[in-house]
């Protein structure tokens, strides 16, 4: 008996010794889904960044991986699971209806989250224990507003995905943004992300015949709706917000998605800096393509966290989150200055031309 003891103490001894030299970080995103196109980037770009950076305060990290399937259910139940498995920081989501099915199961359970992409205002600048990388509809709303504005551009409309939080809440910014600068929002056009047949809207939007259109939709109803556009013979000018910043809406608009302009994070023709390069080679030799806007964005959440935990004094959640939520950054997608959670960053214009990405402006915050 007495010998079993003692063999059990020591595998205890063991396993607890391993555990405290591993350092877990979950990362929750839409690996499958609607919103894989942005999701499986993502993961690769944590797994690049991971590359340059897989030990922190002196003990290996180890990524734990779950899929959030596009679905508000399918992030709490992710979020549970990372819980379940004694994770105490976490990279993602991917998008706003993500973000808020699970910052709550985190609050409670004191979980620190560094968002990559998920744009809605409010949700780090709300929660001490949340913080991000990305700019927030407010801000993308403002940049394209001006740019609008100093084009010539006065009176336009808008397509609103009522059933997307980011959506409604881009839209919502940019006609506050837009009307701020003298410009007349004349209607918002309604939609749902389960319609495919924009014809009809097409239609009334080519009888309008608005100067610009400003689309706050995810790309796929995007490229959709500029095929119709085409097909029609519109003319007028074509914005979006920061979800067209896909590949994928390329490949399903083909040439009628030319012209389109968009707020983004990052180009990687434009590295912001030598960690910018080192990124952008290592990932181009790991998958010979070059990184995107949201590999890149997740690449930076994931070594936010770790470098806020290798500031932190003895890795405590809240001191971990505070680190995060109060600093400046300087990332692969630029400067990133974040005060209590709310962001101030480089923000890139991009114009879809001879159907690749092409930028067109920076500004610095």
């Amino acid at each position: 008996m007495r010998t079993l003891l003692v063999i059990f103490t020591m595998v205890l001894f063991s396993f607890v010794s391993f555990a405290s030299d591993v350092v877990k970080v979950g990362v929750y995103l839409s690996t499958t889904g609607p919103v894989a196109a942005w999701g499986r980037p993502e993961l690769e770009g944590i797994k690049t960044a991971y590359l340059l950076k897989n030990t922190v305060k002196g003990k290996k990290i180890r990524l734990v991986v779950e899929d959030v399937a596009s679905r508000p259910e399918g992030a709490a139940l992710a979020a549970e699971k990372l819980v379940e498995s004694g994770v105490r920081f976490v990279v993602g989501p991917v998008a706003s209806f993500a973000a808020l099915a699970a910052v709550n199961v985190f609050k409670r359970n004191g979980v620190v989250d560094v968002i990559p992409t998920a744009n809605e205002k409010g949700l780090s600048e709300n929660n001490s224990l949340v913080s991000r990388v990305c700019f927030n509809n407010k801000e993308q709303a403002e940049v394209m507003a001006n740019y609008i504005i100093s084009s010539g551009y006065k009176s336009g409309v808008i397509i609103e995905d009522i059933s997307m939080d980011y959506s409604v809440d881009l839209a919502k910014n940019f006609l506050v943004e837009f009307k701020k600068r003298g410009g007349k929002i004349k209607r918002i056009y309604r939609i749902s992300s389960s319609d495919t047949d924009f014809s009809a809207i097409a239609a009334q939007l080519k009888r309008d015949n608005p100067e610009f259109i400003y689309f706050t939709t995810y790309y796929n109803s995007i490229a959709l709706m500029l095929r119709d556009l085409k097909t029609l013979g519109y003319k007028g000018g074509l914005f979006a917000g920061s979800a067209a910043s896909s590949h994928a809406l390329i490949e399903i608009a083909q040439d009628a998605a030319e012209g389109l302009i968009f707020t983004d994070d990052f180009d990687p023709l434009i590295p912001q800096g030598s960690l910018s390069e080192r990124f952008v080679k290592l990932f181009k030799e790991r998958y010979n393509r070059l990184p995107d806007s949201p590999e890149a964005l997740a690449a930076d959440a994931y070594l936010l966290l770790v470098d806020s935990i290798e500031k932190s004094k003895n890795m405590d959640p809240k001191e971990v989150a505070d680190i995060a939520r109060n600093r400046t950054f300087h990332g692969i997608t630029g400067k990133i200055t974040i005060k209590n959670g709310l962001v101030r960053r480089t923000i890139v214009l991009r114009e879809i031309r001879n159907s690749a990405f092409r930028p067109i402006a920076v500004f610095e915050p």
